[in-house]
């Protein structure tokens, strides 16, 4: 009925006010149906499948979510790739059966695709579950070459000192409910190094007030973590709740204020954005040029905790690493005590090294 009326029923862009009015209200009237809760607004883009995917996609993802256990994140992501690349062998007017490796790399080489891990274990997992299921008659997975082994953590990761966190947290103007929203979730990043996906869940059944603790499970990692409930934290939250948190909501403490989502979770590129803005309005001199979401300060609360001396099984702790080997990634942001580490050069007295010096001269 709606693509009678309409013309679709995911994309709203480009479609007349009346037809969006329309396609909004069926859209709502089958969340009621389907018992979901009422989306926040209308897909601007719509994902859709043309090759042999289309009748596949949603079995191979219901078997990820029984039989691997993704998460419902993970899930979204995997159709997001799958369409893609779906699309892109449809463009070339080709099927699932036509797939090469040269065909397959130029996929993974385009511009579209910005993680080539995560594009080739979904196309190679979709591929040998059409095998396994008897889709397909061939074992295509093989199709797909693996990605050479690398470090995870080649680069030096950006970190803030102590003084310019306290910039970043000054930049916030906390005169209105937003700001005092915003002042909160940085300082959650700041104080505790909690990662984005925390800060969306923090709710208030993990807060002991009489304790004076804030405890919950970490949902990248699902092991548990508890802290002190610092003074600043506690101050930040019940301000607030008291004069800035919409009252028509559940227990989740921090959510969104705009007329659509009002009340509703905050996504985790928002935290991203927040954390950006705050330092769009701090002093501190050359953020542009560096790293500046919430990682950045969880990254820099490990190193201000290095430089004051602090050991790693108690970084590990507050950063709520199950082992200290994961901790030892941050030892690369003490420079100076990795100088201290470094031994000098040896004179070299090697035949061949004096006669290659000779001839280079």
């Amino acid at each position: 009925y709606s693509l009678e009326k309409t013309g679709c029923w995911e994309a709203a862009i480009n479609l007349p006010g009346k037809d969006k009015i329309t396609l909004r209200a069926l859209r709502l009237l089958n969340n009621f149906f389907k018992g979901e809760p009422f989306e926040g607004r209308t897909p601007l883009k719509e994902y859709r499948f043309y090759t042999i995917l289309k009748d596949h996609v949603h079995s191979y993802l219901r078997w990820c979510e029984e039989e691997k256990g993704y998460r419902p994140t993970t899930i979204r992501y995997k159709f997001w790739i799958l369409c893609r690349y779906d699309n892109f062998l449809h463009d070339k007017m080709l099927d699932i059966k036509n797939v090469t490796i040269e065909l397959n790399e130029e996929f993974f080489a385009s511009d579209t695709c910005g993680n080539r891990t995560s594009y080739k274990s979904t196309v190679r997992e979709m591929l040998q579950y059409l095998f396994d299921f008897s889709i397909l008659g061939k074992d295509l997975s093989p199709y797909v070459l693996k990605e050479p082994k690398r470090s995870k953590h080649l680069e030096i990761p950006t970190t803030y000192t102590t003084e310019e966190i306290k910039s970043l947290l000054g930049a916030i103007d906390r005169s209105t409910p937003k700001g005092k929203r915003d002042y909160l979730v940085v300082l959650l990043a700041a104080e505790y190094g909690m990662r984005a996906s925390d800060i969306v869940r923090l709710s208030l059944r993990h807060i002991d007030w009489e304790r004076n603790t804030v405890s919950f499970s970490q949902y990248k990692t699902d092991v548990p973590l508890q802290y002190p409930l610092l003074s600043s934290v506690g101050n930040a939250i019940i301000d607030y709740l008291c004069h800035g948190r919409p009252t028509e909501v559940n227990d989740v403490i921090i959510v969104s204020h705009d007329h659509v989502t009002r009340g509703k979770l905050l996504s985790t590129p928002t935290i991203h954005s927040i954390v950006t803005a705050a330092f769009r309005r701090s002093q501190i001199q050359g953020w542009q040029q560096k790293k500046h979401g919430p990682h950045s300060l969880r990254f820099s609360l490990a190193s201000n905790m290095l430089k004051q001396g602090v050991g790693f099984q108690v970084i590990s702790t507050a950063l709520g690493h199950s082992s200290t080997e994961s901790t030892k990634a941050y030892v690369k942001i003490d420079i100076d005590r990795l100088r201290e580490c470094s031994l000098p050069v040896p004179k070299l007295h090697s035949h061949w090294y004096i006669e290659g010096k000779e001839d280079a001269k």
